[in-house]
Formats: structure tokens, sequence, C-alpha cells
């Protein structure tokens, strides 16, 4: 599966742009046998037939991406943030500086580098670290005001994270948009295995647009569509790191996926969640459970539309930045339970 995360990871689909993404998914799930539609948003929507509840399956296209906020007289860049909220910690944003980027320019990408004053000058002009705010980091494409303007580069032009999605020792897969396009590829790998007649539920899919600035597509989603049951499939938070711990956060990369049954936003639906486990235990597929503070899915939005949704994601370290980390076994093995869960859709939720 790693081939086919690396594709997908690879692919620009910043938020409100997700064109590049949504495109492969289509060809991807029609290649499958699915037929899909397009919605006014651009989420895409999988029919794939069968009898029983009315189950989905969701994952969001959009990646993280930052905005052009001005353009400097000598050609740097200011950033806005491409989410809900402004962040301006150090802790926060000291991450990204040095990392390479792609200016989304309409004639196509402008390599750049997320530069600061660094080195001999930093004295000079750096504030203290805890200090570090947006007006301290900037792009810098070599190029110069005028031929970006000519470029058709201005304000609200998209930057997102410019690098490789690469294996790290023998088990682990790193890179930019793991978060959501890895579960895009475990989608596309239940379509692949799962024949329609052995479903035992009516199964709908969907690749949803703009998660990460609201669930504006999965808002739309559910107030078009009804469903039974709705199952987020999001990448999760990991606590085997220095500085967290698994007192703190309870799940490890290669200990299984993770069942969570309250986020920031949603207590996730009870029956729905017993559902889910049960199926994971029939299938000998071991869990992690969690609940997880400072994140939010597009589960809630199904939740407010009268729509049952749980949430299953695996463990990631480093979310939010273009070095996310996660086991191809947690992957394979939540693939597995998806698998499990639409063969046994309707004798679990019955």
């Amino acid at each position: 599966m790693f081939e086919l995360i690396q594709e997908l990871t690879e692919l620009p689909g910043p938020v409100g742009q997700e064109g590049a993404v949504l495109e492969r998914i289509e060809a991807l799930w029609q290649e499958a046998g699915v037929t899909v539609t397009r919605t006014r948003l651009g989420n895409r929507i999988g029919r794939v037939g069968g009898e029983g509840p009315r189950v989905l399956l969701v994952a969001h296209a959009d990646e993280l991406c930052y905005l052009v906020r001005a353009i400097h007289p000598d050609g740097f860049l200011w950033l806005a943030n491409g989410q809900a909220w402004q962040r301006t910690t150090s802790l926060r944003n000291a991450f990204t500086i040095g990392q390479r980027v792609q200016v989304l320019a309409p004639d196509g990408p402008i390599p750049g580098v997320i530069a600061t004053v660094t080195g001999h000058l930093a004295s000079l002009a750096l504030p203290e670290l805890n200090e570090l705010s947006w007006k301290d980091f900037w792009v810098d494409t070599g190029l110069s005001r005028d031929e970006l303007l000519a470029r058709g580069v201005t304000p609200g032009t998209r930057v997102i994270w410019d690098g490789p999605t690469v294996r790290l020792g023998r088990d682990l897969v790193m890179g930019k948009a793991l978060d959501d396009r890895a579960l895009l590829a475990v989608l596309t790998e239940v379509l692949r295995r799962v024949p329609t007649a052995e479903l035992g539920c009516q199964l709908t899919v969907a690749a949803t647009v703009q998660e990460e600035i609201g669930l504006v597509g999965a808002s739309a989603l559910a107030a078009r569509e009804a469903f039974d049951a709705a199952v987020i499939l999001e990448v999760g938070l990991a606590g085997d790191v220095p500085g967290i711990g698994l007192e703190t956060m309870p799940v490890r990369l290669g200990g299984g996926p993770i069942l969570v049954h309250k986020d920031s936003l949603v207590h996730y639906d009870h029956r729905l969640t017993t559902a889910l486990a049960r199926t994971a235990a029939a299938a000998d597929i071991p869990l992690q459970h969690a609940v997880f503070g400072s994140f939010g899915s597009d589960g809630a939005a199904f939740m407010k539309a009268d729509v049952p949704a749980g949430l299953v994601a695996f463990p990631t370290r480093y979310t939010h930045t273009p070095f996310e980390t996660a086991h191809l076994g947690d992957i394979e093995a939540l693939t597995a339970w998806m698998c499990a869960f639409v063969r046994r859709a309707r004798e679990v939720l019955a």
C-alpha cells in the first residue's frame, strides 16, 4: 500500500483547491467499479451498492496549507494560515522554517523555501524564541515582486509543503498529507478487496473537501444525504515520543489502529463505536482506544445532522507537519478492520 499512499500524498491539494487529488480518487474508484458523482463543492461520492443499513466511509482530500498574505517589495511572500484559526507561538511555527514549499501559481508551481533571519544576523533581528510570530518568517522563491505578479501570484495564492513521501526503517512511512490521503488510500483498498456481493450494507464512500477549515465538505454532504452510520477515517495522535508519554496519550505506532471515543468537538456514537469494536474483536484485530484533545473530524458534521458517527484512525507522530510519520502495519490493520466492518455491518449494527 506504500506506493498508493506515496502517490496520493505527493499530489497538491490545499484547502479549497483539492482538484488534483479528487480527480485521481475519482479515477481509482471508477477503476474499482464504483459509480462516482461530484457535488458542487467538489466532494466525490462513490455509490458502491449492497443491501442493509446505509453506511458511509469518509476521508477528506484537503491538506494543510498557507496562503500568500502580502508580497514584499523585494519579492518575499508573507504568509497567512490556511486553517480556521491563527497560530502564533514558536512551538507551533518553528518546525516549518527551512521547509521547501510550492507556491501554486496559475501557470504552475513555483519552488521556494520558508525562511527567516538566521546565523550571524539572527541576534540582530530575531525576537526571543517564544515570541516568534507570522512576521518573522516568509517564503523566498528567488523571484522579484514583478516576476511573481507576472506569474499570477497574489494574496490568496496557496502555498504547500513540498517533499517526498518516504519509508523510514522497515515499517514506517513519512511525508506530508498523510492527513488524510493515507485514509483515501485505505478507502480505495476497501473497494478493491470487498466485492459488492459480500457487503453487509448499502455502502457509500466519500472524499470531502475543506475539512481543515471547519468540516465544510462534510457539512454539505450531511445536509444532502441520509445515512444510518458514518465512519470517519483519520490520522490519530500518538504518545510514543519524548515529552509526551503514554500516560498522556496511550497510543503508539505499531500497536494497531485507534478507536476514538471523543474529541474536542463531539462524543462519537456509542452504539456505532461498540459495533466497530465488536467487528475488530471478531477479526482478531488489536485496537488502541483513545480520547483526543485539540482534535476534530468530519464526524461532528454528521452527528449534528443526526447521523450516528464513529471515528477510526491510525497512530501518527508529528501531525500537521510535512513529516507526519505512521506505521504501515497499523494502516494495513485499519484497512482489514474496515473491510470486516462493511462485510458485517448488518449484523453488528442490528
